[in-house]
């Protein structure tokens, strides 16, 4: 067992394999855990899927989903998607799976170099507090395993789409519920479903919202970029 900080909360993880403590080194602490994870056999092997990998991979899935379940009760969820954090702006990037939010993230890095800090490449976990939406980087970072271990003020949620020409518009609050869900970790219980749906009626509430479309040339970044940051 070891005990790591995610999202300000101290998460005592009880582990079978060593690989997901190694994962997770950048975020191990010494205080005293509000909560504990741990993953049965069953678990693992749910998350295969037919992939046929490392089970110690497999068991960081499972920990992960339990995380997320968990992190509910602390006014959290899981996203799925890139967020950085541009200029004390945090931003978030999200779409389908291989559209293309990495290398939009890394056009604006080369746009904006060290003005912005990629605060997790591919599941951030986001915390409300109040009026205040933050998202905190986790060890959970995707193929690029990208993450910062720190936490940005989430102000901007942008939906990315392929396209030719480059646009970044502003889109009215009643048109992203759709969107989000597809992007969000939503349990199957009743419960978990409840709080998730609730977050993400205040996630609208506070947050302004784009819709990107975008080729992969740097002047993707610079029109995406003048427009969210006005």
């Amino acid at each position: 067992m070891f005990v790591i900080c995610l999202a300000e909360l101290n998460i005592a993880i009880e582990n079978k394999y060593d690989y997901i403590k190694a994962m997770c080194r950048d975020y191990i602490t010494y205080n005293k855990a509000d909560f504990c994870v741990s993953a049965s056999d069953e678990e693992i092997q749910a998350e295969d899927k037919g992939t046929g990998f490392d089970r110690g991979y497999l068991e960081s899935l499972a920990i992960y989903r339990k995380i997320a379940e968990k992190i509910l009760d602390y006014n959290g969820f899981l996203m799925h998607g890139v967020v950085l954090d541009a200029d004390g702006c945090g931003i978030a990037f999200l779409a389908k799976s291989g559209v293309g939010k990495s290398t939009h993230t890394n056009l604006w890095k080369q746009l904006l170099g060290d003005k912005m800090t990629v605060i997790n490449g591919d599941k951030p976990l986001v915390r409300i507090a109040g009026d205040t939406v933050f998202a905190y980087g986790t060890p959970w970072a995707g193929k690029e395993n990208i993450h910062t271990n720190t936490k940005t003020i989430l102000k901007k949620i942008c939906f990315i789409e392929r396209s030719e020409n480059n646009e970044c518009l502003e889109i009215g609050k009643d048109a992203v519920l759709e969107r989000l869900i597809n992007q969000i970790y939503i349990p199957k219980n009743g419960t978990g479903l409840y709080l998730t749906l609730e977050y993400i009626k205040l996630l609208i509430e506070k947050c302004d919202f784009y819709l990107i479309k975008c080729n992969t040339e740097i002047s993707a970044a610079k029109t995406a970029y003048e427009v969210i940051t006005k």
